[in-house]
């Protein structure tokens, strides 16, 4: 090891820190996400379960979970809500 100064050290120690904090920050941010993607994944999943389940009750041609699966949330509820609104219809 080389010697170092006080103030060398100093400023080693310091970078140092700040590459640790940098580091974890970074882990945090990745961990987050991931957990907002999850939650995402299982609403859409949510989602397309119910279209799924909506169009074989009423017995209405839906497309598959591949082609559900690259609509937007905003779609995704729209279809699932007119479905809806077709069962409650024919339950009239």
């Amino acid at each position: 090891m080389i010697a170092r100064t006080p103030e060398q050290q100093a400023l080693y120690d310091a970078r140092l820190k700040f590459q640790r904090d940098e580091a974890a920050k970074l882990e945090g941010a990745r961990l987050e996400g991931r957990a907002e993607g999850e939650k995402e994944g299982l609403r859409l999943g949510v989602l397309i379960g119910r279209i799924l389940t909506l169009g074989e009750y009423l017995d209405v041609k839906t497309l598959g979970h591949v082609e559900l699966a690259v609509l937007s949330e905003c779609e995704l509820s729209a279809m699932a809500d007119g479905l809806q609104s077709q069962l409650r219809l024919r339950g009239q």
